[in-house]
């Protein structure tokens, strides 16, 4: 199985819904039934088989993770950074942070949050099972660890240095590197790193249209130092403990210092982008000159896998007895927990095109009819719950199945409150009445 395959078929299988596990005291993922055991054992044989989890110790991940970034220099690893702007796979981008994360920290001891096994000095979390192939599938599709983990980039650099050459740039990963520099160097005043992910998107420089991805560039430039401020450096300049990068300007903040503090009126740290990249050419391009991609876009690791159809469940004709126009009480919607689940929800009454649904009892294998259904609803373990739904009709594998249903007669209480939620959570938040499921 080819790595696309591979990933795409595990972007299948994470996709879906989790559960929590007593004996790993962990989330798992479901493996779909329609994957089959052949695909199964491809992935099995190539290392990524899914739930695959470990608990990282503290003092040995921050002992591999020193040794690990020893195998490189900064040279190698800006090398492989650039490339992995386009012709490289994205698990390169975790070179240079793994590196410059791994010489810089300093031994220290476990020193956790209160009430946390978060360690303050470098952010290890050494409670937290670690799914080993979701996080080789964020590296391949998202980018490097986000808040440094160091456990995230001794999974990282350990695939690296299995490897036997280091990607060499070619010249349109130079010309993106310039590129992205460029559209930051002209980015409007006070521009927050939100605007500027956008404005990088906008040009396509990278060889996916997901926001995420340009997100995490600028985290990673900001990490390094090429995107810092004077009271919140990047790596190349100094190691900074996990509980400074973890402070934000307010709690609207999702992302870590530096990049926290960064907007585009303090702009690149020109000094640092040559003490990296001092191989390269740092002056900017012309965006409209834009030579052939190389390789062409869906020849990369990133547009193969967008291009590449995903294999969903099929999805069910309408139900007859759907009816028509928007939803009213007594209507019945079955929603889809993953491949496979299926459970339903009654709809007492519409507010202000809010709806009141509960859950009714029965948990099916596929779409159900109308003869299917139950007419007893299905609590919590204490007791009955509601909510206000919006965008019912609207979300995908949410389907309507019945009309005129009769009201379910319960022995137990109404319940005392009513909270809002968008129709796409029916399905998370499922499991609260379906331990089953």
């Amino acid at each position: 199985m080819n790595m696309v395959d591979q990933l795409s078929l595990l972007k299948r299988i994470y996709s879906e819904s989790t559960v929590w596990d007593e004996e790993l005291q962990a989330s798992r993922h479901f493996v779909p039934d329609s994957v089959s055991v052949q695909d199964r054992e491809s992935l099995e044989a190539a290392g990524h088989e899914p739930n695959r989890f470990v608990r990282p110790q503290h003092d040995a991940t921050i002992t591999e993770l020193k040794k690990l970034a020893n195998q490189w220099t900064i040279s190698d690893a800006a090398q492989v950074f650039v490339s992995s702007l386009w012709s490289a796979p994205m698990i390169w981008r975790s070179l240079l942070t793994g590196k410059l994360i791994g010489s810089r920290m300093p031994s220290h001891e476990h020193t956790p949050y209160p009430s946390s096994s978060t360690c303050k000095i470098c952010g290890l979390s050494v409670d937290q099972a670690t799914d080993t192939t979701l996080q080789w599938y964020w590296r391949m599709t998202n980018g490097t660890p986000l808040d440094g983990d160091p456990f995230g980039y001794v999974l990282a650099l350990s695939r690296l240095a299995e490897l036997q050459e280091l990607p060499v740039p070619n010249e349109y990963d130079r010309w993106t590197f310039r590129a992205v520099l460029t559209v930051l160097r002209a980015l409007p005043p006070k521009t927050r790193y939100s605007k500027a992910a956008l404005a990088l998107k906008k040009e396509r420089l990278l060889p996916t249209q997901k926001e995420y991805a340009y997100r995490d560039l600028l985290e990673t430039l900001a990490l390094i130092g090429i995107l810092d401020t004077p009271d919140h450096p990047g790596m190349i300049e100094e190691f900074t403990s996990y509980i400074q990068r973890d402070e934000r300007p307010n709690v609207r903040v999702e992302v870590q210092a530096p990049l926290a503090w960064w907007d585009s009126t303090i702009g690149i740290n020109e000094d640092n982008l040559t003490k990296i990249f001092n191989d390269f050419d740092l002056t900017d391009v012309s965006l409209e000159e834009r030579p052939d991609q190389s390789p062409p876009l869906k020849e990369t690791i990133s547009g193969a896998l967008e291009k590449k159809r995903s294999v969903r469940g099929k999805v069910p004709k309408a139900s007859p007895d759907a009816g028509a126009g928007e939803a009213q009480a007594g209507d019945i919607y079955a929603v889809r927990i993953r491949e496979g689940v299926w459970v339903t929800v009654y709809c007492h009454e519409v507010r202000d095109k809010r709806v009141i649904v509960e859950y009714l009892d029965g948990v099916f294998p596929e779409m159900p009819g109308k003869a299917d259904l139950h007419e007893t609803f299905r609590p919590r373990t204490n007791g009955r719950w509601k909510c206000s739904v919006i965008a019912i009709d609207s979300t995908s594998w949410v389907r309507r199945v019945a009309r005129e249903f009769p009201l379910p007669v319960s022995p137990l209480q109404e319940p005392d409150r009513i909270p809002f939620h968008n129709a796409k959570e029916l399905k998370h938040m499922a499991s609260w009445c379906f331990t089953e499921i």
